[in-house]
This record gives structure tokens, sequence and C-alpha cells, in this order.
């Protein structure tokens, strides 16, 4: 029953094709164990190539059962598999999330790194119809908005499919038993402290005998209708993203007049596709970030704002930027003899005279000056107050009023490197060159500074 229900599934929502390659990722628990067993039986059919990863979150003292059980489970049968141990609860420590968001994002980002390097078309997860439900109701309790109630995608564009989603806890277990199969318990699946197994173990049952016994399908009925609107939703707002974002200097830029043009909800959308796009936790993103975001489109906010993952946005002029947060660091000085390598609190950096004619184009990650004329020693440093740079007719003017007037964050300035030589500044990274030291027509060497990537 279970089996013609899954495949009744694959079918209708293309979960699959023939011959794909599939990554499966299993816990050892009933619902993985059994998805791997269905898709086991499955493979002839699909002509599948089935491999398996288990994370280890390293959370429970006899954590390593369950990857031997995973082990010998696959072993049996085949199939190739995967181990990856991990401490979760030093990952959520560092970055201030709960064990549960950190091993999910631990988790995901393994099965996508495996699926790039393993060329797998699909990434395969056991959520089912039970896990939807307390999914909906947990999104409804604490707040969300249409997008969340559509609850878990029973496929997305990034490989992930959930062959599961509309079968049941119950019709799962008894699909098991019927195949003999066994599997790892998880104590902390039945731990009331937990919001996720309040749901499960108290308030479905509650609506159950008090509301609707049939909620469950009452509310995937839903789920499934949100889920149709949410497709053409979707769709728009990423025709929408394409014609409105660029890149500058490696970051994703939007432009703010096109944004203005759109409705709040799609523009909300559209910040969820450039969270995804440069990488930021989608499941750390709150109403809040969106709220901040909007404000600093309106100019009620000038930014900037700090957003999971090491990022943060901010309003440049005419467009929203989204960046790897800056981290600041302490005065530096250091005195350069000769063409070398560096290594700056800002990274490593190489020095070098070369030919014009055999100069890289000028990029983000690398400044030229003239050097044509004496340049050594230089003397590499951070910004500090009262530096003055030179212009032509006017003399002198404050670093900092120049940095105001070309409109660079307050929170990048001091991430600038200074060039000095004989105590005068001669450039500032890619926002200023003194005049003597352009690189002009007949120019012939250049300094070249490269900023190397780790």
């Amino acid at each position: 029953m279970l089996l013609k229900k899954v495949k009744k599934t694959i079918e209708e929502y293309k979960l699959l094709h023939k011959g794909d390659r599939i990554l499966v990722g299993v816990s050892a628990g009933l619902d993985s164990i059994s998805l791997l067993e269905s898709l086991y039986l499955l493979k002839e059919e699909y002509d599948l190539s089935i491999y398996v990863s288990h994370y280890d979150h390293k959370i429970r003292k006899d954590s390593h059962k369950d990857a031997l059980f995973v082990y010998e489970f696959c072993l049996k049968r085949g199939i190739p598999l995967f181990i990856t141990a991990s401490p979760v609860p030093l990952y959520a420590k560092r970055e201030r999330i709960s064990l549960e968001m950190a091993g999910r994002e631990l988790r995901y980002n393994l099965w996508y790194s495996l699926a790039k390097k393993y060329d797998f078309h699909k990434i395969a997860l056991a959520h089912h119809l039970d896990d939807l439900i307390e999914e909906v109701l947990l999104k409804l309790i604490k707040g969300t908005g249409k997008r969340g109630l559509a609850g878990i995608p029973i496929k997305r564009e990034d490989l992930i499919i959930r062959p599961f989603l509309f079968v049941s806890k119950e019709e799962i277990k008894n699909f098991a038993v019927e195949r003999g199969l066994s599997w790892r318990e998880d104590p902390t699946n039945k731990d009331l402290r937990i919001p996720r197994n309040k749901i499960r173990h108290i308030l479905i049952p509650f609506l159950e005998e008090n509301f609707n016994p049939n909620i469950r399908e009452t509310l995937k009925r839903t789920v499934m209708i949100l889920e149709e609107e949410e497709e053409l939703i979707e769709k728009e707002a990423i025709e929408n993203f394409a014609k409105i974002k660029s890149y500058w200097e490696d970051d994703l830029i939007l432009k703010i007049s096109d944004l203005k043009l759109l409705p709040s909800v799609m523009r909300r959308r559209i910040y969820f596709l450039a969270f995804k796009e440069v990488g930021i936790p989608l499941l750390r993103i709150t109403s809040k970030h969106l709220s901040s975001l909007e404000a600093l489109i309106i100019k009620q906010s000038k930014g900037p704002i700090y957003l999971p993952g090491n990022f943060l946005a901010y309003r440049g002029p005419g467009y929203l930027r989204f960046t790897k947060k800056v981290f600041t660091f302490p005065y530096f000085e250091l005195k350069i003899e000769r063409p070398d390598t560096y290594t700056l609190p800002i990274g490593k950096i190489k020095v070098s005279i070369i030919e014009k004619e055999k100069r890289p184009p000028q990029h983000p990650l690398n400044f030229q000056l003239s050097g044509d004329k004496p340049l050594f020693p230089l003397l590499f440093r951070k910004r500090k107050p009262g530096d003055r740079i030179y212009f032509p007719g006017i003399g002198h003017k404050k670093l900092k009023k120049f940095l105001q007037e070309k409109r660079v964050p307050s929170y990048l300035r001091d991430s600038l490197l200074v060039i000095e030589r004989e105590n005068q500044i001669i450039g500032v990274w890619n926002v200023y060159i003194h005049p003597e030291y352009l690189v002009r027509d007949d120019t012939k060497n250049v300094l070249l500074l490269e900023l190397l990537k780790e």
C-alpha cells in the first residue's frame, strides 16, 4: 500500500527520472530507514543508483551506534555509504543558534557538497505527512506568512525531494513491520521541552479529539492549495529577481528603483531569493530582518542590517547591496621594503612591479599605482584620525570627508588599506590615488598590489 502511494507521488510530482543518481539522508530512525527500503525496492523499475549519507551529530554518547546500524543496513543491500561526524553542539554555540537549527544547516551543507562532488541528481529526505502538519502548526503558532503556511515543499529546485510527504507516520510504521525492518529510536523525540514534540504528542491529539478527527487530512488539503499558489508567486518572483539583480565587486546588488515598483509581498520574496543566492541561512531569517530591509528601501533606516551567516545589507546610491560582514581589526603598520608577499590583518598582499602592458585588468582584489617614481620603502597601515589626501587645485582634504563624499559606508572605512610614502598618503585601496602615482598613457611600470584569496 505504501509503495503504491509513494509511486503515485513520484509520478505525479516528477520526483524521479530513469537513471537518477540519488543520495538518501538516513539517520537510522524509522522514517529514513523505511524511505531507503522503499527506494531500494523501486531501484530496478527506475534504474536508480542509490547512495546513503549518514550524519553523526555527536550529541548523544551512543550516536556512533546509529552510524554502525546504518552501515550494516547498507552493507546487506550493497548500497554505498558516506558517514560524516561533527560536533553539532560546538557549531550551535559558535553560531548562537539552536541544536536543531545547527544540525539541519550542517546536514544540508554536507548533502549539497556531496551532490556537487559526486554528481547526484536528487537528494531524498524522509519528511512525511505528520512532519508537514507539525511544521504548519509550529509556524502558525510562532507567526508566519502565506509562504510559511505552505509548509515543507515536496521538491525544490536545489535537488531535494520528499517521496514520503503525503504518507502518514502510521503508514510508514506498518510498512516497516511488514518488511521486517528494524530501526533505532532517538530518545530526544519524546522530550516535551522541544516545541515540535509538544505539537506532536499534545497539540495534534488534542485537536483530533476535540475539534477535527481528520485534522491531518484537512491541513494537508489546505497546504496543497497554498503550495499551488506559492508556485505561481515564486515563479513571478524569480522573473523579477533576474531583472533587478546584478553584481558589483563580487557582491549581489538589487536596483532600488525597480524594487520600489513592486508590491511589498513581492519584495519579500525577492529578499529570500537574494538570501539564497549569496548563501545566507534561510532558517535563521526572521520577520525583523525583512522589516529592516523594507525600512532601508524607503529610507527609514540607514543600515547596515546584520544578517545571519556573517552577512550584512546596506543601501548604496540607488542599490541594495548584500556583502560578507567586515570584521574590525586594531590599528597596524607594516613597512614594505621590497616586492614580496606580506601578511596583514586584512589578508595576504602580493607586492610586485611589472611592465604596464603585462598588468591584469583592474579588479577589487588588486590596486595599481605608477611604478616609475621612487617607491620603497612604503608603509601599509589602517586609516587613522587626521589623515589627509592631496588633490590638484584644492590642496589637501581630510580622508574622512572624502570617504563620506564617495559614500563609502562607515563600517567599511576602517577596512581600507592606506599606502603611505615619506609621510604622504599615495593611495587608499580602490578609492584614491595621489595624482603623481596615477597610471597614465606614458607610464612604463606599474606597482601592482594583489589581495590573495586564501
